[in-house]
């Protein structure tokens, strides 16, 4: 009888122990920075100082940072993580004192003082800056958005992106190539099709509009209002 009660113990131990060391693929609650095995969430996530560990997060995120104000201090923006890099997926709400420094991919609302990712879909509120490789939605920084490329809307003190298609406002507006319409102090474009709307309006190649105090195109200079709709083909 002892030695049978013996054995069941063991048995008993032997399991417990065994499903510490078995990895967890997602929980509904998770918790980061987090050094144990638990990677994915389906619910909510709540951490400090925004520490990823290549997670998936699929529900509510909400992060505190406490030393947000440091990211002030860079003396250089932070460029988009490369592949490789990335750290962490959001599907649904992000919530943050802080924000993604190295974020795969946002799908969703994202509210934070800034948000460095390879791409974002759907809307993000930022206190600083918005830099994503793919930005789609709309994006609104008190400082500064940026794109590689793009679809939406981009309001900001600046709005810069290689190729974008639909809304900048802010005082400065660059979109090295894209259509739709750029309203602000400054807007600038290699090769725009649309409606620029500013104080000083510049546009190298494209179909555009342009209605400012001094309009610049590849074809003539004006005030007030220029035009041009044979652009060259690029």
């Amino acid at each position: 009888m002892k030695t049978k009660l013996l054995i069941g113990l063991l048995l008993i131990s032997s399991f417990v122990f065994g499903q510490d060391s078995l990895k967890v693929k997602s929980s509904f609650f998770t918790v980061n920075p987090n050094q144990n095995v638990i990677k994915n969430t389906n619910g909510i996530n709540v951490g400090i100082l925004d520490d990823y560990k290549k997670q998936r997060i699929n529900g509510i995120n909400i992060q505190a940072n406490p030393i947000t104000l440091l990211y002030l201090l860079i003396p250089k923006g932070i460029e988009v993580p490369k592949k490789g890099q990335e750290t962490v997926v959001i599907n649904g709400l992000h919530i943050s004192t802080g924000g993604m420094m190295n974020g795969k991919k946002l799908n969703g609302i994202g509210v934070s003082m800034y948000h460095i990712a390879q791409e974002t879909n759907g809307i993000s509120f930022n206190g600083f800056n918005n830099n994503s490789g793919k930005l789609n939605g709309l994006h609104v920084s008190w400082l500064n958005n940026s794109a590689d490329s793009g679809n939406g809307a981009m309001v900001a003190f600046s709005n810069d992106a290689e190729k974008f298609n639909g809304l900048q406002t802010g005082v400065y507006n660059y979109n090295g190539k894209g259509k739709g319409l750029q309203v602000g102090a400054s807007n600038k474009s290699e090769s725009f099709n649309g409606l620029q709307i500013g104080v000083i309006n510049k546009n190298k190649n494209g179909k555009a509009v342009q209605i400012g105090l001094w309009n610049v195109n590849e074809r003539r200079k004006l005030p007030i209002i220029n035009w041009n709709f044979k652009a060259k083909k690029s």
